[in-house]
């Protein structure tokens, strides 16, 4: 506590010494340190789930009969039938990349508008579409 102190003391007196004056009031070490915990944690999630989701563009770029047409087409077909597509007509991987940018439009809502359109346009380029009655479209979660 006494190191804290004298900390939150020198935080104090560096900040009235600024040329600037007293209208720039820097936080104390301990605001700081925990407001920042949280701006850094919800950081990492967010870049933790960005990767995991360039991760899954990669491994399925090599994938048999997966590609951004071929996922268009199979969600084009789920939207018309308005539920699953028929057993021949699935495409791994594109669920999961659907998936995907379904969660990260979620995660980051309206608030990191940049992340927001990157993954509204992942969205867009492999046509997703996600199953309910009827089919949940882009329009639907925000694109």
């Amino acid at each position: 506590a006494a190191a804290a102190a004298a900390a939150d003391a020198a935080s104090a007196a560096t900040t009235t010494a600024a040329p600037w004056g007293n209208w720039l009031k820097l936080p104390s070490p301990t605001q700081l340190s925990s407001a920042s915990c949280l701006v850094r944690e919800g950081l990492a999630l967010g870049m933790a789930l960005l990767f995991r989701i360039l991760a899954l563009f990669s491994a399925l770029a090599s994938a048999e009969g997966f590609s951004p047409e071929a996922c268009t087409e199979m969600f084009a077909t789920m939207k018309k039938l308005g539920g699953p597509v028929p057993p021949g007509e699935g495409v791994p991987g594109c669920v999961e990349v659907c998936s995907m940018v379904k969660e990260l439009k979620d995660y980051w809502g309206t608030s990191h508008s940049e992340m927001a359109e990157y993954s509204c346009s992942k969205g867009k380029t492999y046509g997703c579409v996600w199953e309910g009655v009827p089919p949940k479209t882009l329009a639907d979660i925000g694109c």
